[in-house]
């Protein structure tokens, strides 16, 4: 039969006072602390284990505990706390974006494809470009042009290749429109226009680190 869970009796204002008792059930097994009369400050409680009529169990044997009240608390090390910084470290790196490459990605192609256009012999001056090329030409990189509309006029005829007017040495594309007027345009300001419309909060210092500044005015 179990004790009371905690019961004392009232305290004694006197210094020399009577023997106190005070009893706390632990499950079964109930522990009392006698505290005897004498001067308080040299007060030395003693510990006495109580049979109970149950299992008649000392205090002191831990069988008469549960497993659970005996266990040492859990507490994470050092290493474990280090792997999971370095796991929540690498998902972080998962998300990140290098802007820069993502960039490069998209336009390093369409200057190849211009630059072997312009200059890998497959087109003499005033050819026209073969149907797949020049729709690669208008629809990737002419509408990005920053005066597109004004450009195209009437509408595009055909593209075709030659030299730039005022710099016989350069070989530039041309749009020949639909009244017979051909109008140059500078591939690399549809580059740039494509890189603002694309990554706005990126482009300024893209530009400024990967292009030249060009004499067209094209």
């Amino acid at each position: 039969m179990s004790l009371a869970s905690i019961s004392s009796s009232p305290p004694v204002a006197s210094p020399c006072f009577r023997c106190r008792a005070y009893i706390f059930s632990f499950s079964s097994s109930p522990l009392c602390l006698y505290f005897p009369r004498g001067d308080s400050t040299s007060l030395k409680p003693r510990v006495r284990a109580l049979r109970t009529e149950s299992d008649g169990a000392r205090i002191g044997n831990t069988e008469s505990y549960g497993s659970e009240l005996l266990r040492r608390p859990r507490i994470a090390s050092e290493e474990s706390s280090e792997e999971e910084e370095e796991e929540e470290e690498s998902g972080e790196g998962d998300e990140f974006v290098d802007w820069e490459d993502k960039i490069l990605e998209v336009t390093v192609p369409l200057v190849g494809f211009v630059r072997m256009i312009l200059h890998s012999g497959k087109y003499a001056n005033r050819d026209r470009l073969s149907s797949e090329h020049e729709r690669t030409i208008v629809e990737m990189l002419l509408p990005y042009h920053p005066e597109f509309e004004k450009k195209i006029g009437c509408g595009i005829d055909y593209i075709m290749v030659g030299h730039h007017p005022d710099f016989e040495s350069s070989r530039c594309m041309f749009i020949v429109r639909k009244d017979g007027e051909v109008v140059d345009f500078s591939y690399w300001k549809c580059i740039k226009g494509l890189i603002k419309k694309k990554y706005p909060l990126y482009a300024d210092s893209f530009i400024l680190r990967h292009f030249r500044k060009r004499r067209q005015n094209r």
